[in-house]
């Protein structure tokens, strides 16, 4: 019985570091999305800007 339970222990152990790590990289990579989706913003804002200035004032070129 000891045996067993000091095998569960063991597993029990693990699973926490793991879960531990696996926490860790979530917050890594939401922080991340998080940059990315922000500077995908920005681009898409300077994109449409770049176009809007180089049309001619009301038009609209032939692909919309």
């Amino acid at each position: 019985m000891d045996d067993r339970l000091m095998k569960m222990e063991v597993k029990i152990a693990y699973m926490e570091e793991t879960i531990a790590t696996l926490d860790s990289v979530v917050r890594e990579q939401s922080g991340e999305i998080t940059t990315l989706k922000n500077r995908l913003s920005l681009m898409e804002k300077r994109f449409s800007e770049l176009i809007d200035d180089s049309l001619p004032a009301g038009e609209k070129p032939p692909h919309y």
